[in-house]
C-alpha cells in the first residue's frame, strides 16, 4: 500500500480541534509505518472539516466527498459514506449525541473489513 487513505468523519456537533488533532497524531503515529496519508471527508461541519484542517496544517493530500444533496435528497449522505467506504482504507469517526449518519459511517465501514477507529465522545 503506498498511501493510506483515512476518512476522519463524525457528529457534526464536535468541533474540539486540540483533542481531534491528538486522536489523529495517535493514529497515524501507531499506523502509517511511513506510509503517506490522504485524509478523506465529507465536508460536513464538524469533525469532518476538523479532519480537512488536520490535512492543511500538516501538509496532507485530502480528497472531499461532498453529499448531493440536489440529487439524492434525504439519501444523500448515506450515498457520500458508501462512496467513502469504497474510496478509503481506514476510518476514525468521532460519534457524539448518536448521530445516525455517523453510526451508518461506522457500520458500512466494518463491514467494508476497514480499519475502524470509533471515539465515544
Amino acid at each position: 500500500m503506498d498511501k493510506i487513505k483515512l476518512i476522519i468523519a463524525g457528529s457534526r456537533t464536535f468541533t474540539c480541534y486540540p483533542y481531534a488533532r491528538t486522536v489523529i497524531d495517535n493514529w497515524i503515529a501507531k499506523h502509517s509505518n511511513d506510509v503517506d496519508i490522504e485524509i478523506v471527508s465529507g465536508g460536513a461541519r464538524g469533525a469532518d472539516r476538523l479532519g480537512e484542517r488536520y490535512a492543511r496544517e500538516h501538509d496532507l493530500s485530502y480528497r472531499i466527498f461532498p453529499a448531493q444533496w440536489d440529487k439524492y435528497g434525504k439519501s444523500a449522505g448515506y450515498k457520500r459514506n458508501e462512496q467513502m467506504a469504497e474510496y478509503a482504507d481506514c476510518l476514525i469517526a468521532f460519534h457524539q449525541n448518536g448521530s445516525r449518519g455517523t453510526q451508518h459511517m461506522i457500520n458500512i465501514a466494518n463491514n467494508a473489513d476497514m480499519n475502524v477507529t470509533v471515539i465515544n465522545l
